[in-house]
């Protein structure tokens, strides 16, 4: 009798969805990854905990990683996220420290990244 517990393996395959993009194969990039109501990552198919880097024989690749290079959708670079973090990051140290101040809009920063360093798109 075949057992239902799926054995796990750690993740290092990327394969590549149909627009090119390399996507890691893993539970964090399955189609059957779900969250428990503690948030805690599981598996879709058992019911059961797993790690985010750990891969099973049924993996398959998620909805929204199928489409992730399609003329639909846009990847932000690191960078400017990176960017992003930091000038949220200083206004939160600010308001700590007791300053008032306005945080920045986004248009505000994104604008400001653009001029420094060109699109904050990797794909488009």
């Amino acid at each position: 009798m075949e057992s239902n517990i799926r054995k796990m393996k750690k993740a290092s395959e990327m394969i590549a969805n149909d627009y090119g993009i390399k996507v890691k194969k893993c539970c964090g990039s399955c189609h059957n990854r779900g969250f428990d109501d503690q948030e805690r990552r599981c598996c879709l198919l058992t019911g059961k905990h797993v790690r985010g880097n750990a891969v099973c024989d049924d993996w398959s690749m998620s909805d929204g990683l199928k489409i992730l290079g399609c003329q639909r959708g846009k990847v932000q670079r690191r960078e400017y996220q990176l960017s992003l973090i930091e000038v949220r990051t200083s206004e939160l140290n600010a308001i700590a420290k007791g300053k008032e101040m306005e945080p920045a809009s986004v248009e505000s920063i994104r604008r400001d990244f653009e001029l420094k360093h060109g699109s904050r798109y990797l794909l488009h």
